[in-house]
């Protein structure tokens, strides 16, 4: 009777698996740090178009309701519920919109608890700007604004921080300090240096 002849079977050793391991392992711990300051970059980027985001958005609620409408840095949570508790602080760790009016309904338009997104994002800025019915931006108090009002983004160990800002008119930007005059995306010479410093 005849056999088929079976082809020798291949495939790895358990010295090449480990040399792959151990390779594979060593690119991981060689790349993680660099990842992990690519998240923390984009946390602060986020953050800061969030607040660009919540500044349009508190300017056009204004606008829309034809009434005032403040956007505030607070150390509350906010919500609906907490709306009226709700207390403006400058460098706050969290954002709420809401409109002046105690008694308007739906009076909470926004808000946002900043760990949601990453621990050590921090705000440096007003206590918050109040945009009125044609959209001109006020203080919390309701007087008109001398100049641009500055919000910096940063966060712990991160390489980058942005600035986003107001100008009286209800102008709304965001800009990278770190970026030259001349790019897009740079500060100066809309802001000077002092007024947005890099990370």
């Amino acid at each position: 009777m005849l056999t088929a002849a079976h082809p020798a079977q291949k495939g790895f050793t358990v010295l090449e698996l480990m040399i792959v391991m151990v390779v594979g392992a060593i690119l991981i711990s060689v790349a993680l740090p660099s990842f992990t300051q690519v998240i923390r970059n984009n946390s602060v980027g986020s953050a800061a178009e969030l607040i660009q985001n919540a500044l349009r958005q508190a300017e056009g609620e204004a606008i829309r309701r034809n009434g005032e409408v403040d956007f505030m840095l607070t150390d509350g949570s906010p919500s609906a519920a907490s709306v009226s508790s709700l207390v403006a602080k400058a460098n706050g760790l969290n954002w709420a919109i809401r409109m002046v009016d105690s008694t308007a309904s739906n009076r909470y338009v926004n808000g946002y608890t900043t760990s949601q997104m990453a621990e050590g994002v921090t705000y440096q800025g007003p206590a918050g700007v109040r945009f009125n019915g044609s959209g001109r931006v006020l203080d919390l108090t309701s007087a008109p604004v001398g100049g641009k009002q500055i919000f910096r983004v940063s966060r712990t160990s991160a390489a980058v921080a942005y600035c986003v800002f107001v100008t009286p008119g209800g102008a709304v930007k965001m800009c990278d300090p770190s970026k030259a005059s001349g790019d897009p995306r740079a500060c100066q010479p809309m802001l000077s240096a002092s007024d947005c410093p890099a990370a």
